[in-house]
């Protein structure tokens, strides 16, 4: 008990800071768009290679032995297509099979990274001639080429709204300096997982071309960190920078499929979910695990008053589940509610309640039944259910670029979108 306080403290200053953390969905992760001006083998091929650069947010994926000799039998793994016209391009609108994808890639041990992005914020400037100014134009060439790339390897880039609340904190000489007492304060607003300031300029190397520099700038565990790309061309020097971007936030979130745990405590986990309201937010709390590449199974134990108890079987370590967690702005850490919560006979009242007004009003689909059917044979075997091991609070999780990602806690509530 003399740990509440500073897991308390702890929870507190997470949420402060990182409320609802907005994370990005890719509804396209196995779907790639293609010049339709080449053959069929050639589409299906760049099809196969696009989709699999964006679920490694890598390219090195495709030096990959195994990966090389499947590509030539590309339209294999084709599931459907279609022509497509847009901005006067003829497109091929391709989706892959899923299971056929990640079966390769758990079978070559090579993670995957799951459709929940983190956002990243963008602070822009371009230093044209002696002043430098912020990239405001949706339109800029350099917000296009950042497109392209975030399309390539499945970024979710934001940017600033350059407001009033923005620019009473900051403006483009305090971001070139490097003001980020100024850039912290006035990103906080965006709760983006990570914050980046990006610097433009246009050299001369020593031969006497014209270079662009990009100056990245971010801090890590509360030091400045700098780094430069150079390129001949803006879409090149974007493509660096998302390059390493990607590679930097896949080595974190991507999930080896094909990892197996064997110690109970990374294999299993049991975590206490409350605020919800109906059986519709219990379907919508099934959901949200079974999209998570981090679960392989979840089980409902018990549910009521409000609160449900589920068993998850991870496909890899609790550390990668709670950093894939922690882009689940449904899922939000609380405190622990004192021991004596709903017991079997109060959950099964619960739930004999919500059927009949569900029956009664016409209103059960066939994801409600199953969700009460689950819930009623879990009640019935809690009794003699075996004891799952149970994460309690722990320290939070910290990436590589000092942000706090997710706090270990078995107790969560659910948050309605």
């Amino acid at each position: 008990m003399r740990l509440l306080p500073a897991f308390v403290l702890s929870l507190l200053t997470l949420l402060s800071c990182t409320q609802l953390v907005a994370a990005a969905e890719l509804t396209d992760l196995y779907q790639a768009e293609v010049d339709a001006n080449q053959s069929q083998q050639a589409w299906q091929q760049a099809a196969f290679a696009a989709v699999l650069v964006k679920l490694t947010g890598s390219d090195a994926i495709m030096a990959n032995g195994q990966v090389q000799a499947e590509l030539k039998q590309a339209g294999n793994y084709i599931k459907q297509y279609q022509m497509a016209q847009r901005d006067g391009r003829h497109l091929m609108l391709v989706s892959l099979d899923q299971q056929k994808i990640t079966t390769l890639l758990a079978q070559q041990q090579v993670p995957v990274w799951g459709s929940r992005r983190p956002d990243v914020l963008l602070w822009l400037s371009e230093k044209t001639l002696s002043e430098p100014k912020f990239v405001l134009e949706h339109q800029h060439p350099l917000r296009t080429a950042l497109a392209e790339q975030a399309k390539k390897y499945g970024l979710s880039f934001i940017y600033p709204l350059y407001d009033v609340d923005d620019l009473a904190l900051l403006n483009e000489n305090s971001v070139w300096a490097g003001d980020w007492a100024a850039l912290g304060s006035a990103s906080l607003r965006y709760k983006a997982e990570r914050v980046q300031n990006l610097l433009i300029e246009q050299l001369q190397d020593g031969s006497g071309q014209l270079q662009y520099r990009l100056t990245r700038q971010q801090q890590i565990n509360g030091e400045l960190v700098l780094q430069d790309f150079t390129a001949a061309s803006m879409p090149e020097l974007m493509a660096q920078f998302a390059k390493t971007l990607a590679g930097e936030l896949s080595a974190q979130y991507a999930v080896n499929l094909n990892q197996t745990q064997t110690t109970g405590a990374d294999a299993t986990l049991q975590l206490t979910i409350s605020g919800l309201q109906s059986l519709t937010d219990l379907v919508q709390l099934q959901k949200i695990f079974s999209s998570m590449l981090t679960v392989r199974q979840h089980q409902l134990v018990s549910f009521g008053q409000q609160q449900a108890v589920i068993t998850l079987q991870l496909t890899a370590s609790s550390d990668d589940f709670y950093r894939a967690l922690a882009l689940e702005k449904q899922l939000q850490p609380e405190q622990p509610a004192d021991a004596g919560a709903a017991n079997t006979e109060s959950a099964a009242t619960d739930i004999a309640a919500a059927t009949s007004a569900a029956e009664s009003s016409g209103t059960t689909d066939s994801g409600i039944s199953a969700a009460e059917l689950a819930m009623e044979q879990a009640l019935l075997q809690q009794d003699g259910a075996a004891a799952v091991p149970s994460t309690d609070a722990t320290l939070p999780v910290q990436n590589n670029s000092g942000t706090t990602l997710a706090l270990k806690s078995s107790h969560y509530r659910y948050i309605k979108p």
